[in-house]
C-alpha cells in the first residue's frame, strides 16, 4: 500500500468520524458511553480549533467545514 493511499484513508475514515458525531449530536447518548467518548476525543483536536474561528451562536458549522478542507486535502493528495 503507497503513502499515498494510506493518508486517503486515514482521510475518509476521519470524516466518518465527522459524521458520526453529527449524528449522536442530535441521537444525544449519554456523556459515558464509550463510543462518544472516542469520538469526541479524534474529533476535537480539528472540531474545537474550526469552532473558534467561526463563531456562531446555536449553530456549529466545524464538522462542515472540517469535512470541506479533508476533502480539499484528498483531492490534493489524489
Amino acid at each position: 500500500m503507497s503513502i499515498q493511499r494510506l493518508l486517503l484513508s486515514i482521510l475518509e475514515v476521519y470524516t466518518w468520524l465527522i459524521l458520526v458525531r453529527v449524528v449522536l449530536s442530535f441521537v444525544n447518548p449519554r456523556p459515558t458511553n464509550e463510543i462518544l467518548q472516542m469520538v469526541v476525543r479524534v474529533t476535537e483536536p480539528v472540531l474545537g480549533p474550526l469552532r473558534k474561528m467561526i463563531p456562531m451562536r446555536g449553530l456549529d458549522f466545524s464538522p462542515l467545514l472540517a469535512y470541506l478542507l479533508i476533502r480539499i486535502l484528498m483531492n490534493l493528495i489524489a
